[in-house]
């Protein structure tokens, strides 16, 4: 989904609230102890699953060919105080992975990095972004440019593994901004850029995490034509954006580092949300110092997925997700992906590309320029475009003429709840003709 229009529509879910019995408990341990491997290779096939799903619709809905089911965790449910988890909530989380298992669900979860807990905040100043007028940003914690909130980061998912076990989960998504996405938050202003927090400034690595570059133009500011008593140049914004997007880059690098020093092995789902911006959007941008008046919002995001998916390290059993099949973009709208597209390059692609291109067929190609294999998708959701009689098919043929593994219906309520196109049945049919 694009950022700009994912904002309340973000793939968040919660886990149903049950009542702690140790006879749950109890069960949810044995299920982890003796449950088989977690499959890890997804074959030939495709792969279907929902988002927000309801555990107990899990064991019909894996009756009708979906298998991937999607479990949500909250940091901030979790870690209720720094270094105090809740066991109530545990069970609740426990509980719920256990009918995933149960019927038989390959489990995705989110680990919800993006839902910190207030304590950080308010405890760490530096885990909020700050942005170029001074404003704090808390809408998610500030993975980019602060040691302190990785380290408090990984201590939470290491009691995650501890407590509940990353070999349980199929695949774990991956992402920074508050929807759990690649990008930087939204909030703020429309050209809020969230580099100006004292770690981000210093020219000393100080808090910043390692690799994390210095700021080229500490205190500059953009919109700002000269610095320090001299011309800034467009060579010189060129320079100080780069930083900010390989900062940006920098924290998915370090999830899916982290994620392989704690031994698993399963897929890294890397969520790319709408089409964000393009090379001419950018050329426009540097040409007026990202100023106001460049007019495109993304720019600040950092959504630039030309340059930032490639910026990625990692390739094994890494998944580039586009979270926007279906989101009503392209002319025709919904359009797939053709055999043509190979010869694009998104460093410089013509114009048709940036007009009558859907999203998803845009990061798709960014993503096999950049030299992913794993594809996968995720239907952008109601609240970004209303669906309709036949979504599920133009969702499938997007599928399918991409070269996408898969895909993630969001969401699972809209299964049972009269949406247009999106019943069960629409969707038992659609994987019918595809698994």
């Amino acid at each position: 989904m694009n950022p700009a229009r994912r904002q309340t529509a973000g793939t968040v879910g919660g886990a149903a609230p049950y009542r702690r019995h140790i006879s749950v408990l109890a069960a949810a341990l044995l299920v982890a102890a003796c449950a088989p491997a977690v499959e890890r290779d997804e074959g030939r096939g495709h792969v279907f699953g929902t988002l927000q799903t309801m555990a107990e619709k899990a064991q019909l809905e894996r009756s009708k060919g979906i298998k991937v089911a999607h479990l949500q965790i909250f940091w901030d449910r979790y870690e209720t105080r720094e270094g105090h988890f809740s066991a109530r909530y545990l069970d609740s989380v426990r509980s719920s992975l256990e009918r995933l298992r149960r019927a038989g669900s390959l489990v995705e979860v989110s680990l919800g990095l993006h839902h910190a807990p207030g304590w950080l905040f308010d405890e760490y100043p530096e885990a909020a972004y700050v942005d170029q007028d001074g404003d704090r940003l808390t809408d998610a914690p500030n993975m980019v440019f602060s040691q302190t909130v990785r380290e408090k980061a990984q201590r939470y998912v290491e009691r995650v593994d501890r407590d509940i076990g990353l070999d349980n989960f199929w695949a774990i998504r991956v992402g920074v901004s508050g929807t759990g996405e690649f990008g930087y938050p939204s909030g703020g202003g429309d050209n809020s850029y969230w580099a100006f927090d004292a770690n981000a400034q210093s020219p000393d690595r100080a808090g910043r995490p390692p690799g994390t570059p210095a700021n080229p133009s500490p205190g500059w500011k953009p919109g700002q034509r000269d610095y320090r008593g001299r011309e800034f140049t467009q060579t010189q914004v060129r320079a100080w954006y780069d930083w900010y997007l390989r900062s940006l880059s920098g924290a998915v690098n370090w999830q899916i580092q982290y994620y392989r020093s704690l031994r698993y092995t399963g897929f890294l789902k890397v969520l790319v949300a709408g089409s964000g911006y393009y090379p001419r959007d950018y050329r426009r941008a540097v040409q007026r110092h990202l100023d106001e008046s460049a007019g495109n919002r993304l720019v600040a995001l950092g959504v630039g997925f030309f340059r930032t998916l490639g910026q990625i390290r990692h390739r094994h059993n890494v998944q580039i997700v586009p979270t926007s099949l279906v989101d009503g973009t392209g002319e025709p709208r919904n359009n797939g992906c053709s055999p043509e597209d190979r010869h694009v390059d998104v460093l410089s692609p013509p114009d048709r590309v940036h007009d009558e291109w859907s999203s998803m067929r845009w990061v798709s190609r960014i993503a096999r320029q950049h030299g992913f294999a794993l594809l996968n998708g995720e239907s952008a959701g109601t609240r970004v475009s209303p669906y309709y009689p036949g979504v599920m098919t133009a969702a499938a043929r997007q599928m399918d003429t991409c070269g996408l593994r898969g895909l993630m219906w969001a969401f699972d309520s809209n299964l049972y709840d009269g949406t247009p196109g999106s019943s069960l049945a629409d969707y038992a049919a659609m994987i019918s003709r595809y698994d």
